[in-house]
């Protein structure tokens, strides 16, 4: 179909695309309202063209997607609360549609350039404002962090999120222009939004942004004089950022505490009484209770409370009492709430989403430009960093999302 044709066909379509990273910063309602809308755009096009829809049937991708959406609903069965687990499962489907109706889409140059170039547009704007508060202490509308003088919130109001939106959508965008043979420009960006990120005072994707650096430098990049100039600039950059006063004590904050809790105690409990690593202790107590099929998505919080009652461990049980509505690291879910079963199958399913196309042929130039949009799926499962929940819809559509991308350009020719 033609790039004319398309959009004449359906003119909202570029709107809804247009609007994701936009709807992201209105909130999850307004975010799944977007999807959903792309979806059934995505659904009407599809079935009136039965060639697309006989290969979008037997797609690899959508049979190891099938999977992935069955054994969640079969594990649900077994949860502790099923009725609340069950709804949660079956409404993963969304994010089958949603991969494909990306890729059915953006597939297309002409509309995936004016996307991505208005995504770019907005990561801006909203860079400029994590500057423009961490310099006046509130953002160009007024908004003030509830943690002032630590964290920046933007255009998110009260949510700390802010580091997260610009991870989501950053690796997008530097694949794009990287892909175009604009290095220096993907190079810029990289920059402005790993400064960005950092005075965000978001820890954790802090950490995974650096992360990504060296995995820049080494599997996609190829001249050493540009090597050394990115990990030179990299550094400089970062040693600027962190000779802030604001942002140091943020950073130096982390460790100062975790050396406080560790002071003169045993590992068990030091460990127990560090924020979000102290859940790793929880899930392992949940896991020993359920170690085969798990307590059930979203379950967690249910099973970690009442590991006062159940647990062996008297520090546990005296400590459950910190427990949050998930273990904040994607491990420490998958073997809570699925159990050395159900952790085996998700991890598997997930590494056949990139095993699934290894008899592409490619030369080396383009699997280096590929290797960027793989960069936020490798950084979100890097075990131990806090994380958000993986079966939240946020962090569900932030993860297919970039993968949507590394689909895209995988089968471009």
């Amino acid at each position: 179909m033609s790039t004319n044709k398309l959009i004449h066909k359906n003119n909202f379509i570029l709107l809804f695309f247009y609007l994701l990273p936009i709807s992201f910063i209105l909130g999850n309602a307004v975010l799944e309202l977007n999807i959903i809308l792309i979806i059934i755009l995505f659904l009407r096009e599809i079935i009136k063209d039965k060639v697309q829809l006989y290969q979008f049937l037997q797609d690899k991708l959508f049979f190891i997607l099938l999977i992935l959406w069955a054994y969640l609903n079969i594990n649900s069965l077994f949860a502790i609360n099923y009725e609340g687990s069950l709804r949660r499962s079956i409404f993963f489907f969304r994010y089958i549609f949603l991969i494909f109706a990306v890729i059915y889409f953006l597939k297309n140059d002409t509309i995936r350039n004016k996307v991505i170039n208005f995504w770019a547009l907005i990561l801006l704007i909203v860079s400029i404002d994590v500057f423009f508060e961490f310099f006046f202490g509130k953002n160009i509308l007024g908004f003030e962090s509830p943690m002032k003088n630590e964290r920046i919130v933007s255009f998110f109001k009260d949510e700390l999120i802010v580091g997260s939106y610009l991870s989501t959508f950053m690796f997008i965008i530097i694949g794009k222009f990287y892909y175009e043979g604009k290095k220096s420009l993907s190079i810029i960006i990289l920059l402005f939004l790993l400064i960005s990120i950092i005075i965000t005072g978001e820890r954790s994707i802090t950490l995974k942004a650096l992360i990504s650096v060296p995995l820049i430098i080494f599997f996609v990049l190829e001249k050493p004089k540009l090597k050394i100039l990115i990990l030179i600039l990299s550094i400089f950059l970062t040693f600027i950022a962190l000779t802030s006063k604001k942002v140091s004590d943020r950073y130096k904050s982390t460790f100062k505490h975790v050396e406080k809790n560790f002071e003169g105690q045993k590992l068990y409990n030091g460990i127990l009484n560090i924020k979000y690593l102290n859940q790793s202790i929880f899930s392992y107590e949940i896991l020993k209770q359920n170690y085969l099929l798990g307590v059930g998505t979203k379950k967690y919080f249910i099973a970690c409370s009442g590991l006062k009652n159940t647990s062996k461990n008297e520090l546990v049980r005296e400590k459950a009492i910190n427990c949050y509505t998930h273990p904040h690291q994607f491990y420490y879910e998958f073997m809570s709430e699925h159990g050395v079963l159900g952790t085996i199958t998700i991890l598997t399913l997930i590494l056949m989403l990139f095993l699934k196309d290894k008899n592409i042929v490619m030369d080396d130039k383009k699997k280096r430009k590929l290797f960027i949009f793989k960069i936020y799926i490798i950084i979100s499962l890097l075990p131990i960093i806090p994380t958000g929940s993986f079966f939240s819809s946020l962090q569900l559509f932030q993860f297919f999302i970039n993968y949507s991308f590394y689909q895209i350009y995988l089968l471009k020719k």
